[in-house]
């Protein structure tokens, strides 16, 4: 059963299961909620108080848990949000942007993924040749002839192989306003003068993303494919 406690105005939802544990773990679940499995000899009084006494280590770890919830009934194109709708009459995956609406056909859930992956990655590669056309002539990255290559991540945004002058994107990001994947193509480009992550790369982002650092801590803390 799901309770709620309420801790400075933040409601935290939580389950309480007995087992024949010594001690009590919290485990912020990514559904959204905590689950606490405690000794049968440890009462519900003795758990809310330890967790008021704990409030701001708990509402931080649960925030974050709540920022990984990802909404089943909605798709997030480039940081607007569509509602996802069924079609049996289609075959592939559907964009109507003057309604926001993603029709999605009615197929069983390998197919629609291998669906996702076909459309996104072709998004993703559109926005990219278009990035690279609006910095061909930066005077600090030859990008002239570098090449893009996309797959599923969940630990990195991007990657660049400085021998194959290939950036390798996150497909995730077509999910995060368009200035995210700015941002991690400039940070990528930066490696094909810099490999590591010295003063220097950074002294080159910044002269061509001179936000970086902000967008950065933004999509760290959206990024919910972790």
């Amino acid at each position: 059963m799901i309770n709620e406690i309420i801790i400075d105005n933040q409601v935290l939802k939580y389950q309480i299961t007995y087992k024949n544990n010594k001690n009590t773990y919290f485990h912020f679940n990514k559904k959204g909620y905590i689950q606490i499995n405690v000794s049968r000899y440890q009462s519900h009084k003795d758990i809310i108080e330890y967790i008021k006494s704990n409030s701001e280590l708990f509402i931080k770890k649960y925030e974050k848990t709540q920022r990984n919830i990802i909404d089943e009934n909605s798709y997030y194109y480039f940081g607007v949000k569509y509602e996802k709708v069924v079609d049996k009459d289609i075959n592939n995956i559907c964009f109507n942007h003057i309604n926001e609406i993603v029709k999605i056909p009615n197929m069983n859930n390998d197919h629609i993924k291998q669906k996702y992956k076909e459309i996104e990655t072709s998004l993703i590669l559109e926005k990219l040749e278009k990035l690279k056309n609006k910095y061909i002539d930066n005077k600090y990255v030859n990008i002239a002839d570098i090449t893009f290559k996309t797959r599923y991540m969940k630990t990195r945004y991007g990657s660049c192989n400085l021998l194959k002058r290939s950036i390798n994107i996150n497909i995730y990001l077509i999910h995060y306003d368009e200035s995210y994947l700015e941002y991690v193509f400039l940070h990528e480009i930066a490696h094909l003068v810099h490999q590591n992550h010295s003063l220097d790369f950074y002294k080159l982002l910044s002269k061509l993303s001179n936000n970086y650092k902000q967008l950065k801590k933004e999509l760290n803390n959206k990024y919910k494919y972790r």
